[in-house]
């Protein structure tokens, strides 16, 4: 695999540890990997900040629902390229990674809960509480940044329609890597904050916000307090030049907390990052292409 051309992950400018974000209460009592390249060896890496240009809503499309079954033998071109830090080490200073420790782990038992619980409207009202209580916890600008560019390609699919089918199908598109939205979601609103629940062991609610350009065909997640990683993924739906479209993924990550190191010794969390952004792109990719 070759490394993608292209500019580095987006982050908001300026951004300092955030304060203020309590450690949730507990919830009431219960009533699939793609080979990676090689780490770069290269040192820290700063990151420039992205800003999106404020693009009018385009005009609603017609896009087909979630499919049942994979198409056997499809070929996405799934590639992706790294660079920046690796392992990803924690940032920060040291209260704040204790208090990013303290909210994972609060997060962790609410996960285990949920899995208990299932679908629960006590777990989904729990979850909308105290995602209003995190705030965005983007990489630390000049700090080692981890890098990681995904791309493949859609034929025969326009990019507004990739883009669209992603904002109106969230459910879909993380469940088909093993991954649970918590609260409930059936459509992605521009500054929507949702736990994507992984059942690993621990399992792990993993706070993040959204952020839509519909006129740009792209779709930004921050990661917000308590996630195991500071984090940005810049999704870009670009015109192939021949009807289709190519899936461009920008990613960018720090630890967010001691807890970061002990998973990396523990289990191989950026194969499982590595896994997770495979199956999502192999999902627009079946669901979207025409048979």
């Amino acid at each position: 695999m070759s490394r993608i051309a292209s500019s580095p992950s987006p982050l908001p400018p300026g951004t300092a540890p955030t304060e203020g974000a309590s450690v949730p209460a507990p919830l009431p009592p219960p009533t699939r990997t793609a080979q990676c390249r090689p780490a770069s060896a290269s040192g820290a890496s700063s990151v420039e900040p992205y800003r999106g240009p404020s693009l009018a809503r385009q005009p609603e499309l017609a896009v087909p629902g979630p499919r049942s079954g994979p198409r056997t033998g499809a070929d996405n071109q799934f590639d992706f390229g790294v660079g920046g830090a690796f392992p990803p080490k924690p940032t920060g200073n040291l209260m704040e990674q204790l208090r990013q420790g303290a909210l994972t782990a609060a997060q962790s038992e609410a996960a285990a809960a949920s899995m208990v619980m299932g679908d629960n409207a006590a777990v989904d009202a729990y979850a909308r509480v105290h995602l209003d209580q995190l705030k965005p916890s983007p990489p630390i600008p000049g700090a080692p940044t981890s890098l990681t560019d995904y791309t493949s390609t859609i034929p025969g699919v326009a990019p507004e329609q990739v883009y669209a089918y992603f904002v109106r199908h969230p459910a879909a598109v993380f469940e088909a890597a093993g991954i649970r939205i918590r609260p409930a979601t059936a459509v992605l609103a521009d500054g929507a904050k949702l736990f994507l629940e992984e059942k690993g062991l621990p399992p792990v609610w993993a706070p993040i916000t959204v952020r839509l350009e519909p006129g740009a065909n792209t779709l930004h997640i921050t990661t917000l307090d308590g996630h195991p990683l500071r984090g940005t993924n810049r999704f870009v739906f670009e015109g192939d030049g021949e009807g289709g479209t190519q899936v461009r993924q920008y990613s960018a990550f720090q630890g967010s907390s001691p807890a970061t190191t002990l998973g990396m010794k523990l289990m191989d969390p950026i194969e499982r990052q590595h896994d997770i952004w495979r199956e999502v792109h192999g999902h627009l990719h079946d669901v979207l292409r025409p048979r």
